[in-house]
């Protein structure tokens, strides 16, 4: 799953004023939509980003081995759905960054994946029962901070989930359709026992083949398909991560987006 990381991002917000003060708000993936390029994410994390906000304070991105700082100036939010429900949403949201030496830098190390494709073709290649996805995020539990006098050190830890599309799992509601993933918690399954931190994630669809050479297993073609940003109670030593999938990520969420253009 490595060839992921450059897209996903973690995010977190970091005061001047007291720089021990981390605090962690999701994840998301690069993007370009329209020629804006950024982090789409989950609506209720950019709600948690303006919570609490002092003067200056600084956006940070956990990015493969290093961090970024978005300072306020260079950042643009975009809330992209007017939510009206914690479980359904609708629950998407867009931090556009401006052309800047700091994006050259982001761009320098990550991938920007493209959202101006056709829904459709996705749909068929990768919506289907028996398809493979893999959910990516940051869940807060296998994520924390080391504090030495003045200086702190954030290790963070992205977590890849697989999951198999089975009956049922993608649906409709008020227009908007969402995916929910399956996660079962064996006696060896070491899932978190939460993935709060892990909401704006990006969720993926892969094909997978056997290498001719060695029979390994290989990635081949891969999407973005979804955003997560909801996690049901456990039962039965089963719980879902719900996320929007295909049409609400590529087509839905933006036409509120290009109506704000105008």
């Amino acid at each position: 799953m490595r060839e992921f990381v450059p897209y996903s991002v973690g995010l977190a917000r970091v005061s001047p004023a007291n720089p021990l003060k981390f605090t962690p708000l999701g994840a998301g993936t690069l993007v370009k939509k329209s020629g804006r390029i950024g982090i789409l994410t989950a609506d209720h994390c950019l709600r948690a980003l303006r919570a609490g906000r002092s003067a200056g304070d600084m956006i940070y991105l956990v990015l493969r081995d290093r961090s970024i700082q978005l300072p306020p100036e260079i950042i643009l939010e975009h809330q992209l759905v007017s939510p009206t429900s914690i479980e359904y949403g609708p629950d998407l949201g867009f931090i556009e960054i401006a052309a800047c030496e700091r994006l050259d830098s982001i761009s320098a190390v990550a991938s920007v994946w493209p959202l101006d494709r056709d829904p459709k073709p996705l749909l068929k290649e990768f919506g289907s029962v028996g398809s493979l996805l893999a959910s990516l995020g940051f869940p807060e539990e296998r994520c924390h901070t080391d504090i030495k006098g003045n200086t702190f050190r954030r290790i963070s830890y992205q977590l890849t989930c697989p999951h198999v599309i089975e009956e049922g799992n993608v649906t409709r509601r008020k227009g908007w359709d969402y995916i929910d993933s399956k996660c079962w918690y064996g006696d060896s399954n070491p899932l978190p026992t939460s993935f709060e931190g892990s909401s704006g994630g990006g969720i993926w669809g892969l094909k997978v083949h056997r290498s001719k050479s060695d029979n390994k297993l290989v990635i081949g073609r891969s999407a973005l398909v979804g955003v997560q940003f909801y996690q049901t109670a456990l039962r039965r030593s089963v719980r879902y991560v719900r996320g929007h999938f295909i049409r609400s990520t590529y087509d839905l969420a933006w036409r509120n987006f290009h109506a704000s253009q105008k």
